[in-house]
């Protein structure tokens, strides 16, 4: 898991961002953890993105029989998801 701190040091809101595809009924595997200073932003570029590559993901996929070299899960800086990449 990797941490993402904004602000160091400063009481902070935790979003998570966890894997969108292993969850159909539960909470997903936890990909990161990002620590917001203050309020959530109100607007975020569209940009301005976080890429995780997601090796559960690229497991199933091969196991599926798929040549993928990544699967990437792209979200903004609030935690939404904003699309998969799969990387072929």
């Amino acid at each position: 898991m990797t941490e993402l701190a904004i602000a160091p040091g400063v009481a902070a809101e935790e979003v998570d961002l966890r894997c969108p595809e292993h969850a159909p009924c539960s909470p997903g595997r936890l990909l990161a953890r990002l620590r917001l200073a203050g309020g959530s932003p109100t607007f975020v570029q569209p940009d301005n993105l976080i890429e995780l590559s997601c090796p559960w993901c690229k497991t199933a996929r091969r196991r599926q029989g798929r040549p993928v070299q990544r699967v990437l899960h792209r979200y903004d800086l609030i935690g939404t998801l904003i699309e998969t990449l799969v990387v072929e």
